[in-house]
Parts: structure tokens; C-alpha cells; sequence
């Protein structure tokens, strides 16, 4: 537990703190928390778009493969890591950010609902919102923006990513199960956003809003043609 607390638990509240001396203002603090979190983890997004992006060059290469030794699957297997290794591709690579940002959830959650100080956070000048209460999903209240928000971010986050990321060499059945998990997860971080602090759905509304910017920014700076490969 004090390895858990030393490199996480204790950073985020250093950072919650140090933010909060700024700004004097939580809902400024998480503002402030949040990017500096999507700071340290842009690099991060960037390896993410160029393995997505170097993905997308090989798919033609990677279905003729499959094609080929579709009967034989320890020569696929064997066939498909070379070619991951020959163009310095890494499969995985695209989840790592996600990956990163599971135990910062986790440790914010953990830190918000430790944190004394938390109570309220003012928007234009009017404290209507605590950053410790759950929304309660059978009580309608103020709060229910947050999840509906957090819903709504992470689907259009999730489409963009999508788009910039199809490749015209996509089978049918990975079609449909990226349709699925787009259409599914904005509900299920929805339902998870009524079950935490607002302050963690705060968090995550900020973060995704962030996110959008910044796949559109990625997106303008790394393009994809086929002919050519990858275009910076």
C-alpha cells in the first residue's frame, strides 16, 4: 500500500494542492489538475497516433497474411510478429495511454474522497456543487449534468479516434465491434460517473473535452494516405 501511496496517492495530492494554492477554487484545481495530467501524457497520445497511424499503413500487408496462412495459425502468428517487426510496429501500442490513466482514476477517486478541504466549487460565482456527493441517479439534481456530460464527451472523443483511425482493410466483425464498444462505453462511463464523487466526474468532462482537442489536433498534424504512408 505505501508503494501505491508514494507513486500515486501522494503525487495527485501534491498536485491537487500545489494547484489549489493557485487558484483558490476547486473546480479550478481539477481544471488545473487536468492538464497538467493530459500534459504528461501527451507524449504518450502522440506514440499512440503514430503506432495507430503506422497500423493503418501495414493493414494491406497484414491481410495478405491472413489470407495466406488463414488455415495455419501458428504460421500466421509467426508471419504477423515479423511483420510487426520489420516496420517497428506495436500492436498494444494504442492502449498504453488508457492503460496510464486507469490508476490516476483511481488515485484521484481515492484523493477526493480523503481530501478535508474539498467541499465546494464556485462557477461564476455561485457555489452550487460538492465535489464529494454522488450523484444520486433517483434524485434528479444538478448533478446529473455531470455524468450526462461525461457520457456525451466520451462518445464523441470515442468517434473521432474511430474516424481518424478506420482503415478501408477493416473486416466486418472488427466494424461492428468498434460500433459496439463506441455506442457502449459513453453509457457505461455515464453509469460509472452516477457512482462516484462529482468531483471524479468533473474530472473526467475536463479531461475528454481536452482529449477532443487534442485528437483534433493530432488529427491535423498526422494524416494517412495510402499510397504514401504516413504524413506529418
Amino acid at each position: 500500500m505505501w508503494i501505491w501511496d508514494s507513486l500515486v496517492i501522494n503525487p495527485l495530492s501534491l498536485i491537487l494542492n500545489t494547484a489549489n494554492n493557485w487558484t483558490h477554487d476547486y473546480g479550478a484545481t481539477i481544471v488545473v489538475f487536468t492538464l497538467i495530467v493530459r500534459g504528461i501524457l501527451f507524449p504518450l497520445a502522440i506514440k499512440q497516433q503514430k503506432s495507430m497511424k503506422e497500423m493503418q499503413k501495414i493493414q494491406p500487408l497484414l491481410a495478405a497474411i491472413q489470407a495466406k496462412y488463414k488455415n495455419d495459425k501458428e504460421k500466421l502468428s509467426q508471419e504477423t510478429m515479423k511483420l510487426y517487426q520489420e516496420h517497428k510496429v506495436n500492436p498494444a501500442g494504442g492502449c498504453l495511454p488508457m492503460l496510464v490513466q486507469l490508476p490516476i482514476l483511481i488515485g484521484l477517486y481515492q484523493v477526493i474522497l480523503k481530501y478535508p478541504d474539498i467541499m465546494n466549487f464556485p462557477l461564476f460565482g455561485t457555489t452550487f456543487m460538492n465535489l464529494k456527493e454522488i450523484p444520486n441517479f433517483n434524485q434528479p439534481s444538478i448533478l446529473w449534468l455531470l455524468p450526462i456530460l461525461a457520457g456525451a464527451t466520451t462518445y464523441i472523443s470515442s468517434k473521432m479516434m474511430t474516424a481518424a483511425n478506420a482503415t478501408s482493410n477493416q473486416n466486418e466483425q472488427a466494424a461492428q465491434m468498434t460500433k459496439s464498444m463506441n455506442n457502449i462505453f459513453p453509457i457505461m462511463t455515464a453509469f460509472i460517473s452516477f457512482s462516484v464523487p462529482a468531483g471524479l466526474g468533473f474530472y473526467w468532462v475536463v479531461s475528454n473535452l481536452l482529449m477532443i482537442l487534442q485528437q483534433y489536433l493530432l488529427n491535423k498534424f498526422f494524416h494517412f494516405n495510402p499510397k504514401e504512408g504516413l504524413i506529418k
